[in-house]
């Protein structure tokens, strides 16, 4: 008789119960890949590549074309090229005192002028004296090392160069404006007087300078004696002559600007003292 707990013969394992209402694994996993995966796509050949295209030469760019100035139509401003003057302090004053010498009225505006008679040269006359009290000639009439700085050996080149003129402008009524004021003839700026025909005339600085340009400080100042002192004194015809000429240049400058030339103030001018 067999024990209830003795052990039962060993034999083959039963194989796994299949859960009811599901397939084996093999028939339920294939087919579900096969409907996830999209179908193989063929893979195009590769397409052979192009051959190279040879290069083609460029056309050379056209020659720039010259530019033709067009003809300025009538009322059209243009900005004129500055005059040698024009570029200059007291401009206006200087092509005065230009038409005043008679020189303005020449060709190339007279800097090329020279006088004859009184050997005067240039747009505004200079006589050899006023080239020495500038500094530019010495007293044997050589040109100075002052003026050789502008490019002025001689008569031919000063007379060339415009520029040399102006600048030789400059030095003189700077000179002037320093002697006028040294000698207390710039103190009547503003001052009205009784010229020799009875009629007023009102002294500005730029008809002081333009006076002593004319005749030199010195008349200049025997004349503003003569009118505001001895205005009853005889004149012989040619202190006449000087004074008229004195007076045209007071009258005609009256009213033109002018401005100092000098670097410094009067002050500088008035602590040296007199001239010599």
């Amino acid at each position: 008789m067999t024990s209830p707990t003795a052990p039962r013969p060993a034999g083959p394992p039963a194989p796994p119960a299949t859960p009811p209402g599901r397939a084996p694994k093999a028939r339920d996993f294939k087919p579900a890949l096969a409907r996830a995966t999209p179908p193989a796509v063929p893979t195009p050949a590769p397409q052979p590549r192009p051959a190279a295209q040879p290069a083609v030469a460029r056309i050379p760019a056209p020659a720039a074309t010259p530019v033709v100035a067009r003809p300025v139509a009538p009322g059209t401003l243009q900005a004129p090229s500055l005059r040698p003057w024009e570029g200059q302090a007291n401009a206006l004053f200087r092509h005065r005192i230009a038409e005043a010498e008679r020189s303005a009225e020449h060709v190339n505006d007279g800097y090329g002028l020279r006088n004859p008679s009184s050997g005067a040269l240039g747009r505004y006359q200079f006589l050899p004296i006023a080239l020495r009290d500038i500094g530019w000639m010495d007293p044997d009439g050589a040109w100075s090392a002052t003026a050789q700085r502008h490019g002025v050996t001689d008569e031919a080149s000063f007379l060339a160069s415009p520029a040399a003129q102006e600048a030789a402008m400059s030095a003189y009524l700077a000179r002037q404006e320093t002697i006028l004021d040294r000698g207390g003839t710039m103190g009547v700026v503003g001052l009205t007087i009784r010229g020799l025909n009875g009629q007023e005339i009102t002294l500005s600085e730029g008809a002081l300078v333009a006076a002593a340009h004319r005749r030199g400080a010195g008349t200049l100042a025997r004349y503003l004696t003569h009118r505001t002192e001895t205005p009853d004194a005889p004149l012989s015809p040619a202190q006449r002559a000087a004074f008229e000429s004195i007076e045209h240049r007071l009258r005609g400058f009256a009213e033109v600007a002018y401005a100092s030339e000098r670097p410094g103030n009067r002050l500088m001018a008035r602590r040296t003292g007199p001239a010599g």
